[in-house]
């Protein structure tokens, strides 16, 4: 398993690269998360986020009143259960808020916690059910992997940790003809995070991330002023970069955070 992950560490970065790239504006992802331990084994949480674009034109999920500033409104809510030591699954339901379209995410996830080099190293496999407005549904495997370290820092804890993670897009084995060629990988994250826990349950976590969206376009031919083809068209691969600054405020009841957790 763990090999597994080295290849992926190591390898989708340069299978991603694109013959071009195009920057968009960076991004602002606040978040408030609650959770509750059921038992021994069982995670209850609740995850209210938003997405802020620096360009405001982005910013269209309402003409008016408060929510005229945000791009993304999500409402998350989770279980997760320990299996083992090392195994930890779960099930998510998410619904997601934009001018257009209204998102609503079916999750299952998959965890393993092990560790390396006085390292955490947590991987993860999630798949989710994509049903949005007025569009075919989809489906979307995600796998990442992080690496990070839990450190003292006077009396509380920090964990910096790292990040990656890699999207692939399935049509749920459906052929649509006259459909977009796709990527097989469609998005790739790579985050930079430092968790700091401010009591036993209140935690900070502020980030940056980078993503980017893979796909392709359709370069039109080049016709000159008598209207002779000078130039064929083709399709290119490219690649959207959006930077993202990210806080994440986290509360626990009933249960010291973990960070094999998904919600740590």
């Amino acid at each position: 398993m763990k090999k597994l992950y080295f290849v992926l560490l190591l390898l989708l970065p340069t299978l991603a690269q694109a013959q071009s790239k195009i920057s968009a504006s960076t991004t602002i992802w606040p978040e408030l998360q609650i959770s509750y331990g059921l038992g021994e084994e069982g995670l209850l949480f609740l995850r209210n986020s938003y997405r802020i674009n620096t360009d405001s034109d982005f910013n269209d999920l309402k003409e008016t009143g408060p929510l005229s500033s945000f791009e993304r409104v999500e409402l998350s809510l989770g279980y997760e259960h320990t299996l083992t030591e090392h195994w930890r699954g779960g099930a998510l339901l998410r619904y997601a808020a934009e001018d257009y379209p209204k998102t609503l995410f079916y999750t299952l996830f998959l965890r393993h916690n092990g560790s390396i080099k006085g390292l955490y190293f947590n991987k993860q496999l999630l798949f989710e059910y994509v049903d949005q407005e007025e569009q075919d549904t989809f489906g979307r495997f995600r796998l990442s992997a992080e690496l990070g370290k839990r450190l003292p820092l006077g009396s509380r804890f920090v964990t910096p940790s790292i990040n990656y993670e890699a999207m692939l897009r399935s049509s749920l084995g459906k052929q649509y003809d006259g459909r977009p060629q796709e990527r097989t990988i469609d998005r790739t994250r790579l985050r930079l995070s430092l968790n700091y826990e401010l009591t036993e349950k209140l935690r900070i976590n502020p980030y940056f991330m980078r993503q980017t969206d893979h796909y392709y376009v359709l370069i039109a031919p080049v016709y000159d002023e008598q209207g002779k083809l000078v130039e064929d068209g083709y399709t290119t691969k490219r690649n959207r970069i959006t930077p993202v600054v990210g806080l994440e405020l986290k509360y626990s009841f009933n249960r010291t955070p973990n960070t094999a957790s998904f919600t740590y």
